[in-house]
């Protein structure tokens, strides 16, 4: 799971998944291409603030997507 904090919801959610897609590079050394093929069918978002000027979201990902066969 990480979490992206941001001025608006948009900067929050690209914040969040940017830190999920490193994790997935640095810890699975998977190429982005991937990356961008979990990300795009497994990612689950939770909005966890939006007060004011800013918004927090919560991106998570279920450890059984990671899976290798």
């Amino acid at each position: 799971m990480t979490v992206g904090l941001g001025g608006s919801l948009e900067d929050a959610l690209r914040a969040a998944t940017a830190s999920l897609g490193q994790w997935l590079e640095q810890d699975y050394k998977l190429p982005p291409s991937e990356i961008a093929m979990v990300l795009g069918s497994s990612v689950e978002y939770t909005i966890s603030e939006v007060a004011d000027r800013n918004a927090g979201v919560a991106a998570k990902l279920r450890k059984d997507r990671l899976v290798f066969k």
